[in-house]
């Protein structure tokens, strides 16, 4: 079940991409000299912004593995007393850091509503 999450997870944010970028012809817009001006501006303004630099959540460090970047975070597994690291790249550490959110998100829906005696079954 974990391991199909980020599929799901990305299959539904191509698909909102994908709704976003089309356009809707609603009405007979002609731009003028000076708003199509404005917004050749705009655009190469935006253009010109430098992409945001991603920061990884505390605990991870920031490795070069060959020409990727990745992100490592050391893990101290039960049985042992070697630790592990587990390394992602950009997108499967926003995927879990994602997957995270909604996980405490649901944790404290719970508790919130089964802090109420009569709705979990409860006497």
């Amino acid at each position: 079940m974990r391991s199909m999450m980020p599929a799901i997870l990305l299959a539904l944010f191509c698909g909102i991409a994908a709704a976003q970028d089309s356009d809707s012809a609603i009405g007979n817009e002609t731009l003028t000299a000076d708003q199509a001006q404005d917004q050749a501006e705009t655009a190469t303004a935006a253009e010109a912004k430098e992409p945001e630099v991603f920061s990884p959540p505390p605990g991870y460090k920031t490795r070069k593995r060959g020409n990727k970047v990745v992100y490592c975070k050391k893990n101290m597994e039960s049985g042992t007393r070697f630790p592990s690291e587990q390394c992602y790249d950009e997108a499967r550490l926003k995927l879990l850091v994602l997957e995270q959110e909604k996980d405490q998100a649901d944790l404290d829906q719970a508790r919130r509503v089964c802090s109420i005696q009569g709705q979990c079954g409860g006497t």
